[in-house]
């Protein structure tokens, strides 16, 4: 069975699709991926949600595409699958991604929100990702309040034994401002092992050209992306 990867955020709206979207398209260059939405709630995965963008950027790339689970409320996936009169069980969306594993190389997984939402009522995403042997990209925002969510995120995965990739800063400005250069300085100075890419800002008729990202790392690259070009980023010297 092939690798298994949870992209998870520090909340909702963070950028995950689009992180998980430019892995997809990085890696399947070398390898048999899959990309998988484990659940999808308050939008059609055909039309408007999550695997719909997955199609749309990555329709000249060979990657296995799917949604696992879908409820029509934008809530949380336990309580949008009662709401619909349903019930969602995470051993059903484990032994799915299980299953999709075995036939690639990488499957990336996209969680819902940040790690500790729950995927049914006894279980979360990092129970999740412990019950795959799964490894974390963690999608983080590049402004004020981040280092909070970031660092809870963190550690909430190190108490579980969750290896992390990476930390990936989405939606960094072309121009950044002394907040956003000092979060990511103090994050390279917190967590000097984590690899820490940015992706750039894009605007939202853009979202789904993948070219425009300009990966940049602080950091070697993780074994991950090994072989990819990455441009390195050097971040200015603090202004006292």
């Amino acid at each position: 069975m092939g690798r298994i990867i949870l992209v998870t955020g520090t909340d909702t709206g963070v950028g995950k699709t689009i992180v998980a979207a430019w892995l997809a398209s990085l890696t399947s260059r070398s390898q048999r991926v899959a990309l998988l939405k484990a659940v999808q709630t308050g939008a059609d995965p055909a039309v408007d949600g999550d695997e719909a963008f997955y199609r749309a950027a990555l329709a000249d790339r060979p990657v296995t595409i799917k949604t696992l689970a879908t409820y029509p409320e934008p809530l949380a996936p336990p309580i949008a699958a009662r709401r619909s009169g349903q019930r969602i069980h995470a051993q059903d969306i484990e032994r799915s991604c299980v299953e999709i594993a075995r036939d690639h190389d990488l499957t990336i997984v996209e969680g819902s929100g940040g790690l500790l939402v729950p995927v049914d009522e006894d279980t979360n995403f990092a129970d999740l990702a412990g019950a795959l042997s799964a490894s974390l990209v963690l999608v983080i925002r590049p402004g004020l309040g981040t280092l909070n969510h970031t660092t809870l995120t963190l550690e909430a995965a190190v108490t579980r034994n969750i290896f992390i990739e990476m930390l990936v800063c989405n939606g960094f400005p072309a121009k950044p401002q002394t907040v956003e250069t000092e979060n990511l300085r103090f994050l390279r100075t917190r967590y000097p092992q984590l690899p820490l890419i940015t992706l750039r800002r894009l605007a939202q008729a853009d979202l789904h050209r993948l070219s425009l990202l300009r990966p940049q790392i602080l950091g070697d690259p993780p074994p991950l992306m090994h072989g990819s070009a990455l441009e390195r980023m050097e971040l200015p010297q603090p202004d006292f």
